[in-house]
């Protein structure tokens, strides 16, 4: 190899590597590519003043309600009601065979009389003096079991007429006559709508601002009729999972125009003014380890556990854990991540 080849081939190697070196060092000053912001929308959180009043919600149930079913098993020989037609306390829905008991009965009567008519001789005996005491009181013991049998069976005869406990709405029957009913089988079930009862839960710490007499005004879904109830009832204790009381308030349900099971939206007057932090549910994240709600700082979402209090169907209030100021992050939730770069677009003003 001639010494130009040489010369020309060890300027080529240098130079490719000087280009690589240069590569090199160019990959370590460029930045690398930021993680493009997520776009989301958001809230400033800030206190609000309450008119002194609790919103919740709850559910419209029967006054009375009640599956019927038959202490006894039997073949049923009639149905004697309508599928939601109203029926009155004691009268009677099903009727089950009592043929083989009504013959019991007979059959007991008749040694019944048998047994009176000894029990009557052995006493005429006993006066003479002809039999003891406890001959007699033999006799007299086997008449009495034949009775109490007998009351036995009438009892079981009673139960083969089934009838409504109460006043009320029945419902549609699951059965038909000839079919073999069992104690287990649900012939039907009857709601007293008449009145009605509402039941919704507040947080403890209203716990004592609600009692009996306490006026509440709801509405039911479809409609914008303002009705009122009058609670009567409190459970005794705080539930420890939920924080929260069960209450109860009664209501007439003239024409019979709201149903048990029916979602209500409640309002509740407490007489006081209260500062409170709302914001929307969708924001709310319910978790195994807490609840939490995602804010922006420092341009990034954080996450941050809360503590709730009273929930609406649009709101939910925050106890703890939430700021005055925080940007409460309401759209995107389940893209966000921590640390995640957000652009929030304030969709409120703090006031």
């Amino acid at each position: 190899m001639s010494i130009y080849k040489i010369v020309l081939l060890s300027g080529l190697v240098f130079f490719s590597c000087k280009k690589e070196e240069k590569k090199a060092d160019n990959a370590k000053t460029t930045p690398q590519t930021e993680q493009k912001a997520l776009k989301v929308d958001g809230i400033i959180a800030h206190e609000e003043i309450t008119t002194g009043t609790i919103s919740t919600t709850g559910t419209i149930i029967a006054n009375e309600e009640v599956e019927i079913k038959s202490e006894i098993s039997g073949k049923i020989t009639g149905v004697h009601f309508k599928e939601g037609t109203f029926v009155k306390e004691g009268q009677l829905l099903v009727k089950l065979n009592d043929d083989d008991l009504q013959a019991q009965v007979r059959k007991l009567n008749i040694e019944i009389k048998m047994a009176e008519e000894k029990e009557g001789r052995m006493k005429q005996l006993l006066a003479a003096n002809a039999i003891s005491k406890e001959e007699y009181d033999v006799q007299l013991t086997s008449l009495n079991l034949l009775k109490a049998n007998v009351d036995i069976i009438k009892v079981d005869i009673s139960k083969t007429r089934i009838t409504a406990p109460f006043s009320g709405i029945i419902g549609f029957k699951n059965v038909s006559p000839g079919a073999i009913l069992s104690s287990s089988t649900v012939i039907a079930s009857i709601q007293n709508t008449q009145p009605l009862k509402l039941e919704f839960s507040i947080p403890e710490k209203y716990n004592n601002l609600i009692y009996q007499g306490t006026i509440v005004d709801f509405k039911v879904a479809g409609s914008n009729i303002i009705n009122k109830a009058n609670v009567y009832a409190k459970e005794p204790k705080i539930d420890q999972n939920t924080r929260t009381s069960k209450v109860r308030a009664t209501f007439s349900n003239p024409g019979g125009k709201l149903f048990p099971g029916s979602f209500a939206e409640i309002n509740i007057s407490v007489g006081e003014k209260t500062k409170v932090k709302m914001v929307p549910t969708i924001a709310y994240i319910p978790d195994i380890s807490g609840a939490k709600l995602f804010v922006k700082r420092g341009g990034v979402a954080v996450s941050v556990p809360v503590k709730a209090g009273i929930r609406t169907e649009k709101e939910i209030q925050i106890l703890e854990g939430l700021n005055d100021g925080d940007t409460v992050i309401v759209s995107g939730i389940l893209q966000l991540k921590p640390k995640m770069p957000v652009e929030v677009n304030i969709i409120n003003q703090a006031q």
